[in-house]
């Protein structure tokens, strides 16, 4: 189902077929009310914006391809409501040549940067690209604790980590101990139990009882992975549950109760300085090194935006992932990186800091990290009230316009990871422009670029069904029916319908060995793909 705009662009190429089926997972799955752009990689997507905040007069723009030097090459997008799709090359970067994964903004709504006055970004895994390493802290330190303090059994120390096997935008069941991909329409294509992947009927039996309503996959039994955070969740939980269903006697508790310990492990972890500690002595083999980073950060300062941090992580930790991203050694820590934002506010505690205007906001001081009361940002002399320090921890939306001094949401753009607490909560309360890092999105588009004959084959194959099908409705719509040509028919629908399936195997098999592309479920939009493209009126 691809809008007219895009199908146009897509069937010269690889025929009407796939442009009806295949639409590009990123730039187009984002609605084209959204004002959500997609991104691998936050400098590439912030540098693609500079470059139309400074040179570019806001000219709105589609598919911009950045430069490892943070400096865009292309393109001024002509005004229009609905952006081109990945695949409309010819806008960007011309005709018969492929996007780069690695060099590629995907934006589908058309931005005014003149009309942008702040930018800001969530630092984990925005700011800061974390390795497999940071991850591994996680887990392993997890692990101990789910024995030594839960009661798990000694099995649980044998557990190994796979960053790959599950992936962002599915949603856990606790209850059952199972892991689940739907679409748009709440329909589960896939799921597993533990590591073990249901059969078609075992699905169906427990997620379509009846004809008489449809799941809506909310309330405590069931969790979202928005953030690339719940894989490590997610291998524990899995791991757990295959050992449950193995030796039901080494594990007695219920599937739900075992998450709700994983998820306390995990956390626990996050918060005792199992993780934290060991980041701050030696932030290089958890944290990914950009060289554009801090010229990007500069170049928005440089174009007269207002530049802001607003991250959950408090103070020190904050302090230790940007002087490493700044550049220091850890004998060499200083705060000249704050100089790159107008505001920083750690210890946010997003969501509520997006939807609750009674929060306090203390002033961090730099120099110990203890805290300091305020009344809250001023409607006044925003100036003096930063003079005395541009750091702090907690608050609310309301303090961070008012220190912006924003007139309105719309005027502001955040960049951030977590689907609900960076885009979706953001656009529905506030009403502010957003931008969704996806690093999985250099996978996805390699794994496009890397299939286009079996693109064209299911292209193929799907308009000999097509047109199957229409020589059968025209024998019978005119009572002309030819049964031994209706059997030769129905014999090569059937043969088509087998190569099909195999080469719909194929091709999601292609992007994950279980689930398939992050932005589909089947041939319809996933639900993560429907959270991306959602909007909702700011609230009044």
């Amino acid at each position: 189902r691809v809008r007219a705009r895009g199908a146009s662009a897509w069937a010269p190429r690889f025929g009407a077929a796939a442009a009806r089926r295949t639409r590009a997972f990123a730039a187009e799955t984002c609605a084209r009310r959204s004002g959500t752009m997609l991104t691998s990689r936050v400098a590439w997507a912030a540098a693609a914006a500079v470059a139309l905040c400074a040179g570019r007069g806001g000219e709105a723009f589609s598919v911009s391809r950045v430069s490892r030097a943070g400096r865009a090459q292309g393109a001024r997008a002509p005004r229009r409501s609905c952006v081109s799709m990945v695949k409309t090359q010819s806008d960007v970067v011309g005709a018969g040549t492929q996007v780069d994964a690695h060099d590629a903004v995907l934006c589908n709504r058309e931005i005014n940067l003149r009309q942008i006055d702040a930018i800001g970004f969530d630092m984990d895994f925005t700011l800061a690209q974390y390795e497999t390493a940071f991850d591994l802290l996680a887990f392993e330190g997890a692990k101990e604790k789910l024995v030594t303090e839960m009661g798990y059994p000694e099995a649980v120390r044998d557990f190994k980590y796979d960053a790959d096997t599950f992936t962002r935008g599915l949603i856990i069941d606790k209850a059952a101990g199972n892991f689940l991909k739907i679409d748009r329409h709440k329909y589960v294509r896939v799921a597993s139990h533990g590591h073990k992947v249901l059969s078609s009927e075992d699905r169906k039996a427990i997620y379509r009882p009846s004809f008489e309503g449809t799941l809506e996959f909310k309330g405590s039994n069931f969790v979202k992975m928005d953030t690339l955070f719940h894989v490590v969740d997610a291998s524990l939980f899995a791991q757990l549950v295959d050992l449950k269903d193995s030796d039901p006697a080494a594990v007695t508790k219920d599937f739900a109760t075992m998450y709700k310990d994983v998820r306390a492990c995990v956390d626990l972890c996050h918060r005792d300085g199992t993780i934290k500690d060991l980041v701050a002595q030696d932030p290089k083999p958890y944290i990914k090194e950009d060289p554009n980073l801090i010229p990007m950060l500069r170049a928005y300062k440089n174009a007269g935006k207002k530049v802001f941090l607003l991250t959950n992580s408090y103070w020190e930790y904050t302090n230790v992932v940007m002087n490493f991203l700044w550049g220091n050694d850890v004998e060499n820590r200083d705060l000249d990186w704050i100089d790159l934002f107008d505001v920083v506010i750690c210890g946010a505690t997003k969501p509520h800091f997006l939807t609750d205007p009674y929060l306090n906001l203390f002033r961090v001081r730099t120099e110990d990290g203890t805290l300091e009361n305020t009344d809250g940002a001023p409607e006044t002399g925003v100036d003096e009230f930063l003079a005395k320090g541009k750091v702090f921890q907690g608050g609310n939306f309301r303090d961070l316009h008012r220190m912006l001094e924003l007139s309105s949401g719309e005027r502001l753009l955040y960049v951030g990871d977590h689907m609900y607490s960076d885009v979706l909560r953001t656009k529905r309360s506030l009403g502010w422009r957003t931008c969704l890092i996806i690093p999985e999105l250099e996978h996805e588009i390699d794994t496009l670029n890397g299939n286009e004959e079996l693109i064209d084959n299911i292209a193929r194959l799907r308009r000999e069904q097509y047109e199957k099908d229409l020589r059968v409705d025209d024998m019978v719509t005119h009572g002309d029916v030819d049964e031994e040509a209706l059997s030769a028919l129905d014999e090569a629908q059937a043969k088509i319908k087998e190569e099909l399936r195999a080469a719909n195997e194929a091709y999601h098999h292609a992007f994950h060995p279980t689930w398939g592309q992050l932005f589909k479920a089947g041939y319809q939009d996933s639900q993560f793909s429907k959270q991306v493209t959602q909007t909702r009126k700011p609230k009044p």
